[in-house]
C-alpha cells in the first residue's frame, strides 16, 4: 500500500517522476524564472497526474505532440495549488512551460546593494522543506527521487551555480547572456534541488572540494574552509564512500535563513560561519555528513525528519571527536542537551512535537526545531552503547549501503535495526525514544558529561552567589563554553552585568553572531535598552533564523520592547528570506502583534 505524505498533493499510485530536463531563463528585472521542463516518468501514466505547485504561472502542457488538459483544482495556503494534468493516456514524458511568481517561497532575489560587492544582483533558492513546488511543478515529497539536467541562462557577468555537475558554458539565447549547463546523475528528492546566480568566484580547496563566494569574501572563505578535504576523508571512514563526486560550498549573502543547506555536491552556507578562526567549521562537518544521512538515505516524509537530522548530528559528533578531540565533542554534547531541554520546555514536554516520529502536518516547516537533531543523536548514541562502537560502526556501513538513494520511514528503519542489532531492543526502550514525548528519565540513558562544561557550570554557580567570573578565568574558553555560559545565565540579570560580560567574553573581538544571539536575548530580558540600536542593526543584517528568532521571542516577552517588535520587523522585512518572514509572522501573530 502506498503511503500518503500529508505535506504533498502527490498520489504515488499514479506514478513517479524519474528525470527532468530544465531550460531556465533568470529574469532579475521581473524577479521570475521562465522555465520549460520536460518530465520523464518511471512508467507510462494512465489518466491523471497530480503535481504540487505554488503560484506557478503555467502557460502550456504537452505530451506526445499534443496539448494536455490541465487545471489547478485544489488550493491551500500551505500546500499551494494542485496541478491536475489530465488524459496522459499512456504517455511517459510531458513538457510544461511556465513562469515562477515573484513571491515564490523558494527564491530570494537580492538587489545589488544587498550583496557584499554591491554591483550585481543575486538569486538563491531554498527548497527545503516543501518549497521546490514554487520553482517547478513536482511531486514535492522526499519519497520521490529523480535525476535532472539543466540549462540556466543568465546575464553576462553573472555565474550560475547548481547542486549538480557543471558540464559546460555556452553563449546564451539573449543578447549578452550566458548559458551554464548542469547534470545531476544521482537521484535526489525535490527539496535538494538548488540554484544560485550572482557575481561569484571559485577556489579549489582540494581534489574533491572547492568554494564559491563573491570576490570580496572569496579569500576569507577559502581560508576558513581549507580543511574540507580532511573532513571528507574522516566522514568516509565512518559512513562509507562519498558517492556524489565533488563537495563544494557556496557562501550566500547574509539573508540566507539557515546555517547551511546540504544540497548535494554544493552546500549552501551562511556567511556568519566565516569567523577568521575556523571556529565554526563544525557546521561543515554537519552539512557534509548529510551527503550520507539525508541525501543518500532520506526521510520518506517530514514526519521522519529525525532520520535525516538525528543521524547527521550523530555523525557530526563522531567526526568532531576525531578532528577536535573527545573533550570538545563531550562539551558539544552537554551543550546540546541543555538546548534540547530548553526547547522541549518551550514547546511543551508532553507535546507530540517532542517525539522523534512527528505528527502528520501539512506545514513541514513547522518541524524545524532542534529536537529531531539532538534527541535523535542521543537515541543513536544509546544504540551504540547497547552493542558497542565496533558493532554499531559496522551497522552504519550496512545501513548506508542497504538504503543508498532511497527514502525511508521510521518504521522501516526500526525493522532494519531489529534485524541487524536485535540486542538494542533488550537494552534501549526504542518505542519510548521514538514515539513518546520528552526524554527518558535521567537514569535510563547515558547523559553526556564534560569537564569543560563543568568549568562553565562552576562560573554560573558562583555568579548565582554574587561572584562574577574574571577576565582571566574565561580566557581561552572554547566557543561552545561561551555559548554555554550565555545560555546558562538567569533570564534576567542586572543591566550593568550585560556590558561586563560582553567585555570579559570579548564578544566584539570574536565577531560571532551566534554569541550575540544569546547575548542580545539576555540584554532584552534584562532591560538593557542601550543595546537596542545594535539589536536593530543585528536583526537587519543577520538572516539566520537560529540567531534572530530567540531575540524576537525575547522582545515579545519583555514589556519595554514588546511594542517595538512589529515596527522593527516591518523595517527589516525586505532584508529577509520569505521563509524567515513567515516564521517571524507566526511569532508575532501568536503574540497578537
Amino acid at each position: 500500500m502506498t503511503f500518503k505524505d500529508p505535506a504533498s498533493y502527490a498520489d504515488l499510485a499514479q506514478g513517479r517522476i524519474k528525470h527532468i530536463l530544465f531550460r531556465i531563463n533568470v529574469d532579475f528585472s521581473a524577479r521570475i524564472l521562465e522555465i520549460e521542463s520536460t518530465y520523464q516518468m518511471q512508467e507510462p501514466v494512465q489518466g491523471s497526474l497530480f503535481l504540487d505547485s505554488y503560484r506557478i504561472d503555467l502557460k502550456e502542457a504537452r505530451a506526445n505532440g499534443r496539448a494536455l488538459e490541465w487545471e489547478f483544482d485544489e488550493q491551500d495556503e500551505v500546500l499551494g495549488e494542485r496541478l491536475h494534468l489530465k488524459g496522459l493516456n499512456g504517455a511517459s514524458t510531458f513538457t510544461l512551460t511556465f513562469r515562477t511568481s515573484p513571491e515564490a517561497r523558494a527564491l530570494q532575489w537580492l538587489n545589488a546593494n544587498q550583496t557584499a560587492g554591491g554591483t550585481h544582483p543575486f538569486l538563491f533558492s531554498q527548497c527545503q522543506a516543501i518549497h521546490a513546488r514554487s520553482i517547478f511543478p513536482c511531486q514535492d515529497t522526499p519519497s520521490v527521487r529523480f535525476t535532472y539536467s539543466a540549462e540556466v541562462d543568465v546575464a553576462q557577468g553573472l555565474v550560475a551555480a547548481m547542486a549538480a555537475e557543471q558540464i559546460g558554458i555556452d553563449d546564451g539565447t539573449g543578447h549578452g547572456s550566458v548559458v551554464f549547463r548542469f547534470r545531476m546523475p544521482q537521484p535526489i528528492p525535490s527539496y535538494l534541488f538548488a540554484l544560485a546566480a550572482g557575481n561569484l568566484d571559485f577556489r579549489e580547496l582540494g581534489p574533491r572540494t572547492g568554494i564559491y563566494a563573491e570576490p570580496e569574501i572569496i579569500a576569507a572563505a577559502a581560508w576558513e574552509f581549507a580543511e574540507n578535504e580532511t573532513k571528507i576523508v574522516e566522514a568516509e571512514k565512518l559512513l562509507g564512500p562519498y558517492l556524489w563526486g565533488r563537495y563544494d560550498l557556496l557562501v550566500l549573502p547574509p539573508t540566507f535563513p539557515y546555517g547551511g543547506m546540504e544540497n548535494p555536491r554544493l552546500t549552501f552556507l551562511t556567511p556568519t560561519a566565516i569567523l577568521g578562526t575556523r571556529g565554526q567549521t563544525s557546521l561543515i562537518t554537519h552539512e557534509l555528513a548529510h551527503a550520507w544521512t539525508g541525501n543518500l538515505v532520506t526521510n520518506a516524509t517530514w514526519q521522519d525528519f529525525w532520520l535525516n537530522e538525528g543521524w547527521t548530528t550523530y555523525a557530526e559528533q563522531r567526526i568532531t571527536e576525531v578532528l577536535e578531540g573527545k573533550d570538545v565533542a563531550d562539551l558539544r554534547a552537554v551543550f546540546a542537551e541543555k538546548q534540547l531541554i530548553e526547547v522541549m520546555e518551550l514547546v511543551g514536554t508532553d507535546s507530540p512535537r517532542t517525539c522523534l516520529k512527528l505528527p502528520a502536518e501539512r506545514d513541514a516547516d513547522s518541524f524545524t526545531t532542534i529536537i529531531p537533531y539532538f534527541k535523535g543523536n542521543f537515541f543513536l548514541q544509546e544504540c551504540e552503547y547497547a552493542v558497542g562502537r565496533e558493532r554499531f560502526d559496522a551497522f552504519i556501513q550496512t545501513y548506508m549501503g542497504s538504503f543508498q538513494f532511497q527514502s525511508l520511514t521510521t518504521e522501516a528503519f526500526i525493522d532494519f535495526l531489529k534485524s541487524e542489532l536485535p540486542e538494542v531492543f533488550e537494552k534501549v526502550n526504542v518505542h519510548k525514544w521514538i514515539y513518546e514525548p520528552g526524554l527518558p528519565a535521567a537514569e535510563a540513558w547515558h547523559r553526556p558529561q564534560s569537564h569543560l562544561y563543568d568549568e562553565v557550570q562552576q562560573a554560573l554557580d558562583n555568579y548565582q552567589q554574587g561572584i562574577k567570573p574574571t577576565e582571566e578565568q574565561v580566557q581561552g574558553w572554547h566557543r561552545i563554553q561561551i555559548f554555554s555560559f550565555l545560555q546558562g545565565l538567569p533570564h534576567k540579570i542586572p543591566v550593568e552585568d550585560c556590558s561586563y560580560f560582553e567585555q570579559i567574553l570579548e564578544l566584539e573581538k570574536r565577531n560571532d553572531a551566534g554569541h550575540y544571539s544569546f547575548f542580545y536575548s539576555r540584554c532584552v530580558a534584562s532591560g538593557y535598552q542601550a543595546a537596542y540600536p545594535r539589536i536593530e542593526q543585528f536583526l537587519g543584517k543577520i538572516g539566520r533564523m537560529l540567531y534572530i528568532l530567540p531575540i524576537v521571542r525575547a522582545m515579545i516577552e519583555t514589556e519595554w520592547s514588546r511594542d517595538l517588535v512589529r515596527p522593527l520587523f516591518e523595517r527589516v522585512r525586505d532584508r529577509h528570506h520569505q521563509i524567515t518572514v513567515r516564521a517571524l509572522e507566526v511569532l508575532l501573530k501568536k503574540a497578537g502583534l
